[in-house]
């Protein structure tokens, strides 16, 4: 039995292009999704501002409306749990941002009141003598 090179690279190279156009198709839709995430979170949170506990709707309202974005062919290789691994990154990515901006502002504060309180006790030290 003898192989034809020719008739291997005629069924290799179709089925590269598939495998490097759903691969391509996949990175953009990867990259859609997680560049709107960010608003759709934001969305959400003044959507559901009211609302008590509501982290897990505000989590699947986000997820569903991202996951609606994904074209129906692609939808085989972008899961919704994959949307869902994308918001939740997401999130967390913001909420450590807020969290180093959060200590920061405190961090300052501090300075800031030592600061005035040390002026403080300067003008009142000056005031006795």
């Amino acid at each position: 039995m003898e192989i034809n090179l020719v008739k291997v690279m005629e069924f290799i190279i179709p089925l590269l292009t598939i495998i490097v156009g759903a691969l391509s198709a996949y990175l953009k839709a990867d990259e859609k999704i997680r560049s709107v995430s960010i608003e759709y979170i934001v969305e959400a949170e003044k959507m559901y501002k009211d609302a008590h506990k509501a982290g897990g709707q505000k989590f699947s309202w986000v997820v569903n409306t991202l996951y609606k974005l994904v074209p129906s062919p692609l939808r085989f290789l972008v899961t919704k749990s994959f949307v869902e691994k994308v918001v939740q990154s997401t999130f967390d990515g913001i909420e450590e941002y807020a969290k180093t901006q959060l200590d920061k502002a405190v961090d300052n504060y501090i300075d800031n009141g030592e600061d005035e309180n040390t002026d403080k006790n300067l003008s009142t030290d000056d005031n006795i003598s």
